[in-house]
């Protein structure tokens, strides 16, 4: 089985309402979706996420070329020879969440060729079941808690609260989705390097009140003595997240015990098996592994089901977004309860195209380019 050819479709998917966080407003999902296909019929999909939709379709096409004409399972050599003699290492971060799409079509095409779930390729499975984050949507402390008391009482253990907006009162905003929700539901916060490092911890410090389980990534990510400075002067846990893209941000957050937990997905370390690898790194430091999600499709939930159904050191509310999209790119539904989502044991990632919903999608970006 060897790789015929790559191509790269920008879409574009308007969100259902306004995402607010602390970089502003997003409206939808900019997307590029990678095909693989290979000599023998098998085809694979994958996603990178996206500012512009050009840079990336550009960028992938070129690193497409040390694909084709290899097996779709020969990625660390395909990794090793990218790196080696392109200048891809030069811009690591931008690099990686390209690369995350092409090499991602390829474990769904090995899958299919092979009529396994690409879980069998990562380590096999330690869980059936991966469980998911409630990330309640909203503007203002009222509307963050109606939407957080209504997935309360779907079972959800973990809720998941964006912070950090200068114009907004954060303990206005925990406290109401503190008290929407009860004690019961574990409560982690993400201020989206917001703060300062001791800002974060006058933060958090009062914040605590309302009984977190972690805070993720409250300085820049940069900083990863200042994290780790935090992390010695609160109570609450503390997730690294843009901290870590690299295998050497990741050691280096290790190395300084600056964080609970790390918060990574495919789209920052250039793919499943690099993810997979550095949830093993983490876990060899007794530290635990949440999946960072996007503003993404349900390509990307389903990929990540596969990697964090081989994680031993896995948390629960795992983070996923696909949801928050007015349309879905699959046909294949991600049946969730209580937040608990079945890993899929379907072969490759696990799910079915929507050609139809692609081609809206695509011809959406042609019409009014990228959100």
């Amino acid at each position: 089985m060897r790789i015929s050819a790559v191509t790269a479709t920008p879409i574009a998917i308007p969100l259902e309402r306004p995402f607010h966080w602390r970089s502003g407003v997003q409206e939808g999902a900019n997307l590029v979706l990678f095909t693989v296909e290979t000599d023998d019929g098998a085809i694979g999909y994958g996603e990178s996420i996206c500012e512009d939709s050009a840079a990336v379709e550009s960028y992938g096409l070129l690193m497409a070329r040390s694909f084709v004409g290899r097996s779709p399972g020969e990625v660390e050599a395909i990794l090793g020879e990218l790196w080696r003699e392109g200048r891809w290492r030069f811009t690591p971060r931008f690099s990686q969440q390209v690369l995350s799409g092409i090499e991602t079509a390829c474990w769904d095409a090995l899958g299919k060729g092979l009529g396994v779930p690409a879980s069998t390729f990562l380590g096999g499975r330690v869980h059936d079941e991966v469980d998911f984050m409630a990330f309640p949507q909203g503007d203002t402390a009222e509307e963050l808690a109606r939407d957080a008391a209504a997935l309360a009482t779907q079972g959800y253990r973990v809720v998941y609260l964006k912070v950090g907006r200068g114009d907004r009162d954060d303990e206005e905003i925990v406290g109401a989705v503190r008290e929407a929700i009860g004690p019961e539901p574990l409560l982690r916060l993400d201020p989206n390097e917001a703060w300062d490092v001791p800002g974060a911890v006058d933060a958090i410090r009062r914040l605590e009140a309302y009984d977190l389980d972690w805070v993720e990534q409250p300085v820049p990510a940069g900083n990863v003595s200042g994290l780790a400075w935090v992390r010695r002067s609160v109570e609450t846990k503390i997730a690294a997240d843009q901290a870590v893209h690299t295998t050497a941000e990741l050691r280096a957050v290790l190395e300084q015990e600056a964080a609970d937990a790390i918060v990574l997905g495919s789209h920052e370390s250039g793919g499943l098996w690099r993810w997979r690898q550095m949830a093993y790194l983490a876990e060899s430091h007794g530290i635990p592994m949440n999946r960072h999600a996007c503003v993404e499709s349900a390509i990307s939930t389903f990929a990540a089901l596969q990697v964090l159904g081989c994680l031993p050191n896995q948390t629960l509310g795992n983070q996923a977004m696909h949801h928050l999209l007015s349309e879905q790119l699959v046909t294949t539904p991600i049946e969730i309860a209580g937040g608990r989502v079945a890993v899929p044991t379907a072969p490759g990632l696990g799910f079915e195209l929507d050609l139809d919903a692609v081609g809206r999608a695509r011809d959406r970006h042609e019409r009014q380019g990228p959100y």
